[in-house]
């Protein structure tokens, strides 16, 4: 069977990004996979980026894996395995979050060949996706900001394992009360309409981004 596994970035596990990761999962689901989905801001998930051990490149040793024993680990393991692999996170600050930029480190950088850079040491063929979500209000705003830049090139790493692509989501309703907060720069009316119109037909796109991914690798 073909497996599945959601990675949320997110801290919340019912927000926007976790929202969207799940419906991927439902479309996924639907293709006939087994799914699972993992919360990189667990309480129980204690793990930091790189460290730096060179461990993946000792001649004679485990390759394309990081070997660091964390609770982590296991999860890279499962990611390595897994035949269709979606990441999910927040804008903050112009980047992914710390947490999802960690585990992509802890991904990535074993399957990077210091032998031969145009022949990454990848175990299985894995097709992947990123989400995306943020305040920023559109695809121009984000070009504008350079977060194609700055937030596209961490997903794109993923091609390295095989055929990736992203999905955005813009302009979301971050708070439950806006007056609650000092976020005058937002209009409340304005971000509840955008959930009430943009925001499903984004579920929407994530449900059919998660079957189609399915479909993809089950065919490969």
């Amino acid at each position: 069977m073909t497996k599945a596994l959601f990675i949320n970035g997110s801290p919340r596990k019912n927000g926007n990004t976790a929202l969207l990761l799940k419906q991927a999962m439902e479309g996924a689901k639907e293709a006939g996979a087994e799914v699972e989905l993992v919360n990189l801001y667990d309480r129980n998930l204690n793990y930091k980026g790189c460290m730096s051990c060179f461990a993946c490149k000792i001649k004679g040793g485990r390759k394309g894996v990081c070997s660091f024993k964390d609770d982590l680990q296991p999860v890279l393991e499962k990611a390595v395995d897994a035949d269709v692999l979606v990441c999910g996170s927040p804008n903050y600050c112009g980047y992914p979050s710390a947490m999802l930029r960690a585990f992509m480190e802890r991904l990535i950088f074993p399957a990077v060949n210091y032998s031969d850079y145009s022949h990454p040491v990848v175990l299985k063929k894995l097709h992947s996706a990123t989400i995306f979500t943020m305040n920023c209000s559109s695809e121009e705003a984000y070009q504008q900001m350079g977060y194609n830049i700055l937030m596209d090139t961490n997903a794109q790493q993923l091609g390295m394992f095989g055929p990736t692509e992203i999905l955005r989501s813009f302009d979301t309703f971050q708070f439950s009360n806006y007056d609650r907060y000092d976020a005058a720069a937002f209009d409340e009316a304005h971000k509840a309409e955008v959930r009430a119109t943009q925001f499903p037909k984004d579920l929407e796109k994530a449900f059919e981004l998660g079957k189609r991914l399915v479909e993809q690798a089950t065919k490969a």
